[in-house]
């Protein structure tokens, strides 16, 4: 154990072990920030990616997470390399790729500023509690700073800045159909879709569907705050696979997450403000605190399933699942595995079935 200048304990651990999961996901955080330069043969997943991340660049939050981490720690008693560095990559990142000072793209680098400077004070003041209880506390504070400046400094407030997104996510769609456009008329799939008709049917349902279909702007509140919870998760792991500053607990496995029971509330707040005719003007904000919990416990769902579900019967469902995918279609299978995920959650809330129920697992039984 060290000890900072200040006189704080500065706890030190061996680097996390287990490097595999978290390079998947680094990859995966360069190549969704990349959508952009996908070939136009993605375009319409890439539509789905431009509208599930409402801050394009995911590996931004991510980075902006890491500086939070090296300055907390620096400012604990850690070394000063890392914060150093990791200002010096950010520094090269504006001035390679400077943020627009209006629009959408405005809001996204207050925004990454904000969570940067919320999430590296709570880990400054706070060294035992978990990740997801910072990073809750980020995303609430950031918001709140963030919508108390939009309200100040623009003449329309919120609504403005809602309007804004709703145009931001038209523009998103017209242009991944456009590139769509591109690949259609390319001679290679004009030859595909000769010789597999069913590709080129489906493939032009799912456009026209996607052109007729309305942007997310209700939700663009709630895929913000998961966007930024699933970068903030991602920069404290790779920050405790390199540093041996402890800021707090490590990650848990998915078979152990769970959370404080109480967040169910956020959920029953979020049904009321949805049903009762008399909170009508409350439901776009129902519907966000809906999906944003309802996520985090249908995520507390699939923990529990894993922890219950030994690797072959895993492996079984799986595979049975995508063979349901071209037979009933990748929207109902997500769903069902959703509601069945939300079902575990909740119920996991008040049963804590990993606590009372014997797992099939040998080697989690005890």
């Amino acid at each position: 154990m060290n000890t900072a200048a200040e006189g704080a304990p500065i706890v030190t651990a061996p680097r996390e072990r287990g490097w595999r999961w978290l390079v998947v996901a680094l990859l995966a955080a360069v190549v969704v920030s990349a959508v952009d330069a996908w070939p136009t043969s993605l375009a319409l997943l890439g539509l789905a990616v431009r509208w599930a991340l409402p801050v394009q660049s995911f590996l931004l939050l991510v980075l902006v997470g890491l500086g939070a981490c090296a300055v907390a720690a620096w400012a604990n008693g850690g070394r000063a390399l890392p914060a150093i560095l990791v200002s010096v990559v950010l520094t090269l990142w504006i001035w390679r790729w400077p943020p627009a000072l209006s629009g959408v793209a405005a809001f996204e680098s207050g925004w990454a500023l904000a969570v940067a400077a919320v999430f590296g004070w709570v880990c400054v003041v706070s060294t035992d509690q978990p990740l997801l209880h910072r990073a809750l506390f980020t995303v609430g504070a950031a918001g709140a700073l963030v919508l108390a400046l939009l309200t100040v400094r623009t003449t329309g407030g919120i609504t403005q800045w809602q309007q804004s997104f709703a145009q931001e996510l038209v523009q998103r769609r017209d242009r991944s159909l456009a590139l769509w456009q591109e690949r259609v008329a390319d001679p290679s799939w004009v030859a595909l879709g000769a010789r597999v008709p069913a590709i080129e049917a489906t493939s032009g349902r799912l456009a026209q569907r996607l052109a007729g279909a309305s942007p997310p702007s209700q939700v663009v509140a709630a895929l913000l705050v998961l966007e930024t919870l699933a970068a903030l998760s991602l920069a404290w792991a790779t920050w405790h696979r390199f540093a041996r500053v402890r800021l707090g607990p490590p990650l848990s496995k998915l078979s152990a997450f769970r959370f404080n029971d109480q967040l169910v509330w956020g959920l029953i707040v979020g049904a009321t403000l949805v049903l009762l005719p008399s909170l009508r003007g409350w439901q776009t904000a129902g519907i966000n605190l809906l999906l944003v919990f309802g996520a985090l416990h249908a995520l507390r769902g699939l923990g529990v399933l894993v922890w219950w579900v030994p690797d072959g019967l895993a492996a079984v469902i799986l595979m049975v699942l995508l063979v349901c995918i071209p037979l009933l279609g990748p929207v109902q299978v997500l769903a069902t595995v959703a509601v069945l995920a939300l079902g575990l959650g909740l119920g996991d809330t008040w049963r804590d079935f990993r606590r009372t129920a014997r797992p099939l697992r040998p080697d989690l039984r005890p």
